[in-house]
């Protein structure tokens, strides 16, 4: 047998590290960031295109603003009109231009003008109009518009003098019994692919989550009472896919009590009556045009108005002892608390209100279940939603699945963050400043804030002024609302450019 001596200690200690990898590859960048093995120029071709393209990012940087374009710039017109492009230099330089010549034509006849009326002794234009508009109406008591505003009062008057008392019985004049009966294109790739929507709304937010308006000429064409296809929709997610069949409410006050959706209209006394809904966002568009919030841009048209039929929430939570949780509490402030179905980012969508302003018999609280007459539809709440009289959108729970008495407010996401008005110094929404004023009960949004809107003219239309003789009018229509339940008794409407203004009739 062979004899098997094994490695010398030469043979040992010459032998390679085999864990080691050479000191570069062809190809892969070494210790030094370079790629060795290249020994022509051009070898190193990736090298070169990685410094060409850092030397092209360096300067389109150079060009670009210090800050983000869509922070600063609210519109597409002030990107194509109003930056220093080439062509906008060219034209604007023209357009001086023209306004120079345009004054230097004007000028003598201005001072031909100014001596004739020095001459005549007329102090100025505007008591030389008024002075012929007074020789015309010498006929009549009032001007025109005073006497179409006292027919107005007169009608308003009459109006008013024949309500009767409102039972909370009454039932919806829309009597469209139709239903979107196909799915959006926008929908077919969305978690709401199941949900049939009207056509007549505009989207804002994209395909999903639903944020969507009526056209505002629409709106107010349709009446006092907003049809469901031109309510507007406000979602933060995906809509909950509910039946009335298996649907409970959780109550918990003095005791836990589950309401099944026939719980609620068989063992409740139910109310239809007309309430006013707007989300607190409405008009935001014109206010991130001041300064950019960071929600999206609804128009006027996110506001309606609709029959909504339901059991009263303070008959529901007495059903549920809570007066007996009352009398426990006697001294304590508390709160009711509710949470939808919906799962959204940051925990389902949940918010309070104050339990005496639910327990009380003027205000209407309510568990509805029915809007204009008919179910509610996915996108406002089916198959139970609450609805607060006079309060924003952003209270009005939807898909409503628990309820229950608390000594504080809620402290859920939305309602820490949702449905506030932060004082505008406050920039910073993670500032000392902002966890402050964003728990602060006087950042709170509840009650619906004064508002009124111009629907005629409408957006786009084009009075010619100059052409209108003195015994032609044009009627300025529009709606105003707010959530106190006090009377709209009168608006002002001014030019924007002039400082004479007048009070319209509201009827």
């Amino acid at each position: 047998m062979a004899d098997r001596t094994g490695a010398t200690d030469m043979d040992i200690f010459n032998e390679p590290d085999w864990a080691r990898t050479h000191g570069h590859r062809v190809g892969m960048r070494d210790k030094n960031d370079r790629y060795p093995g290249m020994t022509h120029s051009g070898d190193d071709w990736r090298y070169e295109i990685e410094q060409e393209a850092a030397e092209k990012m360096d300067e389109l940087r150079s060009w670009l603003p210090k800050e983000t374009c869509s922070l600063r710039y609210k519109d597409e017109n002030h990107i194509k009109e109003e930056q220093d492009w080439f062509i906008n230099q060219k034209k604007r330089e023209k357009e001086q231009q023209s306004h120079q010549q345009q004054q230097q034509k004007e000028q003598p006849q201005k001072q031909q003008q100014a001596e004739g009326n020095e001459a005549r002794g007329d102090s100025s234009d505007y008591d030389k109009i008024h002075k012929d508009e007074g020789s015309q109406n010498s006929g009549n008591k009032y001007p025109p518009e005073d006497q179409e505003f006292l027919q107005k009062l007169k009608e308003e008057q009459q109006y008013m003098n024949n309500l009767t008392m409102n039972d909370g019985q009454g039932r919806s004049p829309i009597d469209d019994t139709t239903y979107p009966d196909e799915i959006d294109e926008a929908d077919q790739f969305t978690p709401d692919n199941w949900i049939a929507r009207s056509d007549r709304l505009i989207r804002l937010t994209g395909k999903h989550p639903l944020n969507a308006e009526a056209n505002l000429t629409d709106l107010y064409n349709a009446g006092l009472i907003t049809p469901n296809k031109l309510h507007y929709v406000r979602n933060h997610g995906t809509v909950p896919h509910l039946l009335w069949e298996n649907h409970i409410v959780e109550i918990s006050a003095g005791k836990k009590v589950s309401m099944t959706m026939d719980d609620l209209v068989d063992k409740f006394r139910s109310i239809n009556i007309p309430i006013l809904l707007a989300c607190d966002g409405n008009r935001r568009k014109e206010l991130n045009m001041i300064r950019q919030s960071k929600g999206f841009n609804f128009g006027a048209g996110a506001v309606g108005c609709a029959y909504w039929k339901g059991a009263l929430l303070r008959d529901v939570l007495l059903a549920a002892d809570v007066g007996q949780l009352i009398q426990q509490n006697i001294n304590k402030k508390l709160w009711v608390n509710f949470e939808g179905a919906d799962e959204v980012t940051n925990g389902n969508y949940a918010t309070s209100i104050p339990l005496d302003y639910a327990m009380d018999h003027c205000h209407d609280v309510m568990l509805a279940y029915a809007m204009n007459d008919f179910p509610l539809p996915p996108d406002h709440g089916y198959p139970v939603r609450l609805m607060v009289p006079g309060y924003v959108g952003g209270r009005c729970i939807k898909w409503l699945s628990k309820v229950w008495i608390s000594d504080h407010e809620n402290d859920s996401f939305h309602h820490i963050y949702d449905n506030r008005v932060l004082p505008s110094f406050v920039t910073d929404k993670n500032s000392e400043f902002a966890d402050v004023l964003y728990r602060h009960p006087s950042t709170l949004i509840n009650e619906q804030t004064l508002n009124s809107v111009i629907v005629k003219p409408a957006h786009g239309e084009k009075i010619a002024l100059e052409d209108m003789k003195k015994d032609v009018t044009y009627r300025i229509e529009g709606f105003a609302y707010n959530g106190g339940g006090d009377e709209i008794q009168n608006v002002a409407v001014s030019s924007m450019k002039g400082p004479i203004g007048f009070t319209v009739s509201v009827g």
